[in-house]
């Protein structure tokens, strides 16, 4: 009865002041988008530098007349050498549609080429622990069909290292982020105890105790942060959606192949809206009321 009873006076409070209401929500709004992108954002570069740390780490062209039976048969002996993770063979045809995929609008680029340039090649993952130490690249040399051994991504370490690092930074900027959302919901609810200073002030002369105010304000904190995780939700899905649309950027850039709503974006917001209401609403609350108010 007291928990619906703090829940109905909150719902009540929001209703008297559809004004602040409206202010206070759409700053939530801004806060939470915000957020939500530098969230989705980390996202989409996570899921880009995970394809990249774990794709071939060698390339075996293959020597030249090797039927594609042959090669994947190569594939297979080449997965069977300590220290390679999976080997899969890819034949020029292959590697062709996946360049112009990857190309996008600007694969028309392509169609001026005489004959395909790129070869027949079986593709090495190693371990993320371990590097292509020249070692492993003459064994895997020596094996029949093999006539090249090319380093794929030599520069593979120093992304992860780069990786490790961005993470790091990426995390300090988000809990950067979220005090500043905290800041804002704190703000949001001072205005409101402010402008129900009155109230207040009889409540606390006919013996209100300091839980008493203070619960509607915090209820209504993550109430308002609730409404504002849906509406910032629903701009950063239209958002998106807008921006991986093909033709919407100039200069033919298509976003679509790298750019993804993060389907747990939404209630991630609405968990972190909720925490920073309650967050912002203790702060707020305390500030804002006289001490001889909560005592």
């Amino acid at each position: 009865m007291k928990r619906r009873g703090v829940i109905g006076r909150a719902w009540r409070q929001m209703g008297e002041d559809p004004w602040l209401q409206a202010v206070a929500i759409s700053t939530m709004v801004v806060a939470l988008a915000i957020m939500g992108a530098y969230l989705a954002l980390c996202f989409n570069l996570s899921q880009a530098a995970g394809r990249l740390l774990t794709g071939p780490t060698l390339l075996a062209l293959t020597k030249p007349g090797l039927s594609k039976e042959e090669g994947r048969a190569l594939a297979a002996r080449l997965a069977g050498l300590p220290g390679v993770s999976s080997a899969t063979y890819v034949d020029k045809q292959q590697a062709m549609e996946r360049f112009r995929r990857q190309l996008g609008p600007q694969s028309e680029l392509l169609d001026d080429l005489e004959s395909n340039p790129l070869p027949n090649a079986v593709e090495l993952v190693l371990p993320p622990d371990s590097a292509a130490s020249p070692a492993l690249s003459r064994q895997i040399k020596q094996v029949d069909g093999v006539g090249e051994v090319v380093r794929g991504r030599p520069w593979l370490r120093r992304l992860d290292r780069a990786y490790a690092v961005g993470g790091e930074l990426a995390l300090a900027l988000g809990i950067l982020l979220f005090l500043g959302v905290v800041l804002v919901f704190s703000n949001t609810v001072r205005l409101a105890v402010h402008a129900r200073r009155s109230e207040l002030e009889i409540m606390a002369l006919v013996g209100a105790g300091s839980g008493y105010m203070r619960g509607p304000f915090l209820v209504e904190a993550m109430l308002q942060g609730l409404i504002a995780a849906a509406l910032a939700s629903l701009l950063l899905w239209g958002l998106f959606a807008f921006l991986a649309a093909p033709g919407a950027l100039p200069w033919g850039i298509n976003l679509g192949q790298i750019l993804a709503f993060p389907p747990l974006l939404p209630p991630v917001l609405a968990g972190l809206a909720v925490l920073s209401g309650l967050l912002g609403g203790f702060l707020g609350v305390g500030r804002s009321l006289h001490p001889r108010e909560v005592l």
